[in-house]
């Protein structure tokens, strides 16, 4: 029995797409990392090889965390998918095993969500072999690779991680039957990791923080925080140490916690409590006449159509059990971060404004990526999913109305979840302390950074959906748009924000410049970028597949024959003034102003390199002995003052004096006789 229950949990879910893209995303994610300097994962690799033993050990424990949303989607789909489908009661009543049937599915689902964390391994190994073949990164940099760090890794992390987080979902799913419980299992692993963090900012508390860390990646941490750069890039995780008692520990109250939930479980259903239908008097029917419809469309029926559209749609994300788990997670993840606080080599910094936000954005920044491309495919085949997509086509509405609508919910919700962020933040700095709270920095970030990107991407990931007219291809594509595209530009040494979706000039805010001087050129491209996604929602407005037409080429001949006249010129008129942005920023960054380009950059710093190269066994001299001379006539403009520094070198040999002049206006002048060095 358990062999029936374990092989057809693995045939069923190997059927879905959803393993398959949370594999291709791990793998992308390890492959940006592994093949370009932009992307880090746990930080920076420094003089490591990018493939070490211990930099895949790092992007294993890290990317486990976000496993743990994989987790929960496939042990909560294990444990409510009879459920769900109403199938239960049918089932229950078969002579089942009930350890067959309990475990089989639990380690179904384990071995399936330990599956996309293998992403990581083969986008190491792809990153490694193509970066030195295209170019991307010195083969310098790579080294060789080790069966044991992948066997170790997958033991020591990936299976124990998915073990323990699985036994809690699992049991809470099959104790309270509701999605959103399970996924509250998920949460609660992630505070244990936040609360090993806490400890681990005490040297005195660095063991027990490693011990209770669930993920072990404070374990690992520890474990390997005397490496040497040849022990980092040859030694793979071992089962010894820390790191070993820190699984034993995990594994055991996994163990504990799923064989609870075993003998909790029963295939017993408990009564449902029916409520009483109450008696209603049957009236006398009344006849009465059907009113006439004058049926009027302008642009008051327009707006009352988008605000019915828009309502609808926010309202099916905001309830949508992922979009409240994603935002739990980005909460969780924030308030950690702000325990930490901001001390810097034991001395604890102010909570100033330009931190938080810089904080907001790197918790938030992956949730809110999630969020505009699961729901931009979910708004698109949300009615398809439920088949009333043909009674709402034969309505009299416009697609580009219910595009923009969708559009609209998109940015609206990721806007209220960075608003709640702010929120978050600002409580903070009162907590701590920080009164200079400064609502305007926080708006105009979000009004010039923020609000930007969630228009953008938005119209973007919906033009991807409507043109490929399949979620999960259109969940691939957009991936590739966000992950891929700079990584293939980078291939073909181009450089330009104009290419990159949604990039612009990089902005840091202070108090002594604001926003600096790239704020105009940040507008600019907002600007290109806002106009470019306005087109991509009218394109896709004129290609909605309403009724029967499935391919591409069927409903581009429909669009030419059936877009109204005001329509077309709402689309050209558009592409118009995003083309002539679009040369406007082009003269600027291409023509009127240079900048260099990653590969100039660094054939600069090769020259650099070979031009000062010869000084490098020079002995610089030290100064011994100063003495100044200073006469000043404020009255007399060919006076000067003089000042006199005397040198000598290692031997206490001296060495050529550095006489300079300091006229009156302040000018320095710098003579240093027979020699070449400059101070």
């Amino acid at each position: 029995m358990f062999k029936t229950f374990f092989f057809t949990e693995l045939r069923y879910s190997l059927k879905q797409p959803m393993i398959y893209i949370f594999f291709i995303l791990m793998g992308l994610f390890v492959f940006g990392a592994t093949a370009s300097d932009n992307i880090i994962i746990g930080g920076t690799v420094g003089n490591v090889y990018k493939n070490a033993p211990h930099i895949i050990t790092v992007y294993t424990t890290i990317m486990g965390i976000f496993g743990l949303l994989m987790a929960a989607a496939f042990f909560n789909n294990a444990a409510l998918r009879d459920y769900n489908n109403n199938f239960n009661e049918i089932l229950y009543t078969t002579p089942l095993s009930k350890a067959g049937f309990f475990f089989g599915r639990f380690f179904g689902a384990l071995i399936l969500s330990t599956l996309p964390l293998l992403g990581v391994f083969l986008g190491s190994m792809i990153g490694t072999f193509f970066s030195p073949l295209f170019g991307w990164v010195d083969a310098e940099r790579f080294g060789d690779f080790y069966l044991e760090t992948f066997v170790n890794n997958y033991l020591l992390f990936i299976l124990p991680n998915m073990f323990f987080a699985g036994s809690i979902i699992y049991a809470m799913a099959n104790k309270w039957k509701s999605t959103v419980i399970s996924f509250v299992g998920a949460l609660i692993i992630v505070i244990g990791y936040i609360i090993s963090g806490v400890l681990m900012s005490d040297i005195n508390n660095e063991t027990i923080a490693a011990l209770s860390d669930t993920f072990g990646i404070r374990a690992y941490s520890l474990y390997s925080k005397y490496y040497t750069p040849i022990e980092k890039n040859t030694l793979s995780p071992g089962f010894t140490g820390i790191l070993l008692y820190n699984r034993i520990v995990w594994i055991s109250i996994g163990t504990i916690i799923l064989l609870s939930s075993y003998f909790s479980f029963s295939f017993k259903e408990k009564n449902k409590k029916v409520k009483k239908i109450k008696e209603h008097k049957i009236e006398k029917s009344i006849s009465f006449a059907l009113p006439t419809l004058n049926t009027v469309f302008n642009g008051k029926t327009e707006w009352i159509q988008f605000k019915s559209f828009f309502l609808t749609n926010f309202r099916s994300i905001t309830k949508s059990v992922t979009f409240n788990i994603l935002f739990l997670f980005s909460a969780i993840i924030l308030i950690s971060n702000l325990f930490g606080g901001f001390e810097y080599f034991g001395l604890q910094a102010y909570p100033l404004t330009y931190k938080l936000i810089d904080l907001i954005e790197g918790a938030s920044g992956i949730f809110i990526v999630i969020i505009l491309v699961f729901f931009s495919g979910e708004l698109i085949w949300r009615d398809r999913d439920v088949k009333i997509n043909e009674v709402i086509d034969a309505t009299p509405s416009t697609s580009f109305i219910s595009m923009a609508a969708k559009a609209l919910s998109l940015i609206a919700v990721t806007s209220i979840l960075h608003f709640f962020f702010i929120f978050v933040a600002i409580v903070y700095q009162i907590l701590n302390g920080y009164t200079r709270i400064e609502l305007d920095v926080y708006l105009l970030d979000f009004l010039i950074d923020e609000l930007p990107i969630y228009a953008i991407w938005s119209g973007v990931m919906i033009m991807i959906q409507v043109i490929f007219n399949n979620k999960y291809i259109g969940y691939f594509i957009s991936i590739v748009v966000i992950f891929i595209w700079s990584i293939m530009l980078s291939i073909f040494d181009i450089d330009s924000n104009m290419l990159t979706i949604g990039a612009g000039p990089s902005l840091l805010y202070s108090d002594m410049n604001g926003f600096g001087p790239g704020l105009a050129g940040a507008i600019w491209f907002n600007i290109y970028w806002l106009l470019f996604s306005f087109v991509c929602l009218l394109i896709a407005g004129s290609l909605w597949n309403r009724g029967v037409m499935t391919s591409l080429k069927e409903r581009i001949l429909h669009a030419k024959k059936q877009i109204p006249k005001g329509y077309r010129i709402l689309l050209l008129t558009s592409l118009i003034a995003w083309i002539a942005v679009a040369s406007f920023v082009y003269y600027n960054t291409q023509v009127l102003n240079h900048y260099n380009s990653s590969d100039e950059g660094e054939l600069i710093l090769v020259e650099y390199e070979k031009t000062y190269k010869k000084y490098e066994g020079v002995d610089l001299p030290k100064v011994t002995a100063a003495k100044y001379f200073i006469d000043i006539f404020p009255n007399k403009r060919d006076v000067y003052t003089r000042s006199e520094i005397r040198l000598t070198n290692e031997n206490g040999n001296p060495v050529d004096s550095i006489h300079f002049n300091l006229d009156q206006n302040w000018n320095i002048e710098i003579n240093i006789p027979n020699s070449e060095l400059v101070l």
